[in-house]
């Protein structure tokens, strides 16, 4: 009888929820929010203005026959048709693809930089400038000073041959099966020296404990990094392997419209740098509209799906947490 007097949910007194000490809580929430939204509003606006507006524009011509300042009929899901149905569409698609399969070079080599002038070289910030200096310059000032490096009588090939390796001096962007991994090195190339500056500032931030613990119980360095340092960055290498995939689609426009000009026959043409052929080269701009809203939805939907994986790998980490602490 005392055991159930005292498992019964009144026996201790109301609950907080019923004696009202929450709903305080929330609603000074509630009100703070409030009060914040003012500040917000002009924020939310400008982006309407500026992204939101334009896109929906794009969207309602992308099921047009656009033709800025004359009439433009509605010609429903034309457009999308005559696009996917483009062999060369697919073959933008499949370039764009095989570029996203450079994805793990692109986090993986800024991150092993930053990890090796972390702890391992001295003056450390000298190289970490030097390895930021490209990402201060303009891509069409990189893309013509590799386009002259690259160039079949170029000085890369000129110093394979005095090498002794002229078997090796290609026509590195004027060659379909080559253009594409050139591509990858250069992006590669291009955006390290962010990635390092990112990952640097991550391992600084690092508990040091935990390094100098591990190092007195033996763990070497390797073991070091599987266990505390890659568990500890894992949400910024999950930022900047979302940030190089919207690059990637978004804004490697300027590399191939100085490099390759898409070429040859196509075989380095990315999605945008195709809109831009469509629109102001051959005056399809409804195809380039509905072009444009293919890549939003494909940017979109590898930003769903990247979101979806880190939520379920949280709730999976929690659930192996919540069945090991009820095992002890």
């Amino acid at each position: 009888m005392t055991t159930l007097l005292n498992s019964h949910p009144d026996a201790a007194g109301p609950s907080p929820a019923a004696s009202g000490r929450s709903f305080p809580r929330s609603w000074d929430r509630r009100r703070s929010a409030l009060l914040e939204l003012p500040l917000v509003l002009p924020v939310l606006a400008f982006v309407g203005l500026i992204i939101v507006v334009p896109m929906a524009y794009v969207a309602f011509q992308s099921a047009h026959d656009w033709q800025p300042g004359s009439e433009s009929p509605f010609i429903g899901w034309q457009n999308y048709h005559d696009l996917f149905a483009s062999e060369f569409f697919q073959q933008v698609l499949w370039n764009q693809a095989v570029l996203l399969l450079g994805l793990p070079i692109y986090v993986l080599t800024p991150f092993l930089v930053a990890l090796v002038l972390f702890d391992r070289v001295r003056g450390a910030s000298v190289f970490r400038t030097i390895f930021f200096f490209p990402a201060v310059l303009s891509p069409a000032i990189v893309g013509i000073m590799f386009r002259v490096v690259l160039a079949p009588d170029g000085p890369f090939n000129e110093l394979l041959r005095r090498m002794g390796l002229g078997a090796f001096a290609l026509d590195w962007l004027n060659d379909q099966d080559l253009v594409k991994p050139v591509l990858i090195v250069l992006l590669t190339w291009a955006g390290m020296g962010v990635g390092i500056i990112i990952f640097s500032a991550a391992l600084s931030a690092l508990p040091l404990e935990q390094l100098e613990a591990a190092t007195l119980d033996g763990a070497n360095w390797w073991q070091s990094v599987r266990h505390i340092i890659l568990p500890e960055l894992r949400p910024v290498i999950g930022l900047w392997a979302a940030y190089q995939t919207i690059s990637l689609f978004a804004f490697s426009f300027g590399w191939v419209y100085v490099l390759t000009s898409g070429g040859p026959n196509g075989a380095s043409t990315t999605i945008d740098f195709d809109i831009y052929q469509n629109a102001f080269t051959f005056g399809a701009f409804g195809i380039a509209a509905a072009e444009s809203v293919v890549l939003l939805a494909i940017v979109a939907t590898l930003g769903v799906a990247a979101s979806g994986v880190t939520w379920l790998r949280r709730r999976t980490a929690r659930s192996y947490q919540v069945a090991a602490e009820a095992n002890r």
